[in-house]
């Protein structure tokens, strides 16, 4: 049996419309030992939480009112207009549609996560975005990380 892993001195940020949703993954944050987690029902206050607390990780759903999660990503990834354009950023979707990842890769989410999801899949996640960070580049305005199949191509080529 695999343990379960353990993220004991991480924030996060939580955004979701829903208050059940920002409830049940709270509590499977909180399984992996993260204390401290932040949550907002939309975009916009979204944006104000990672300016005053700055989380070490966001998990926000796309499809949000006021800001969308496209929006907060935009943002968020920009240096001008962000304190942490670095942080990452988990993508929940509820309709993983190609398009809709095509674009939420383009902004620079480092993760997406289909929604429902179980404790172990945004556990792997949370691995992934903490004890295998990607490298991130500048795309024009946004600071992004840079996508695992193109630094798997510069390894072969």
């Amino acid at each position: 049996m695999i343990a379960t892993p353990t993220f004991p001195d991480l924030s996060a940020l939580v955004v979701d419309e829903s208050l059940y949703i920002r409830r049940i993954v709270r509590d499977m944050l909180m399984r992996v030992g993260i204390k401290r987690v932040l949550e907002a029902p939309d975009g916009a206050e979204a944006l104000g939480v990672l300016a005053e607390s700055k989380p070490d990780i966001s998990i926000i759903d796309w499809d949000l009112s006021i800001l969308s999660g496209e929006e907060f990503i935009r943002l968020a990834r920009t240096p001008t207009t962000s304190p942490c354009p670095t942080i990452p950023i988990i993508l929940m979707l509820a309709q993983p549609r190609r398009n809709v990842v095509d674009r939420a890769v383009a902004l620079g989410v480092n993760e997406i996560i289909a929604k429902p999801f179980s404790p172990k899949t945004l556990w792997s996640r949370l691995d992934e975005v903490i004890n295998r960070p990607r490298p991130y580049s500048q795309v024009k305005s946004l600071l992004r990380p840079i996508p695992r199949r193109a630094g798997m191509m510069k390894a072969v080529a």
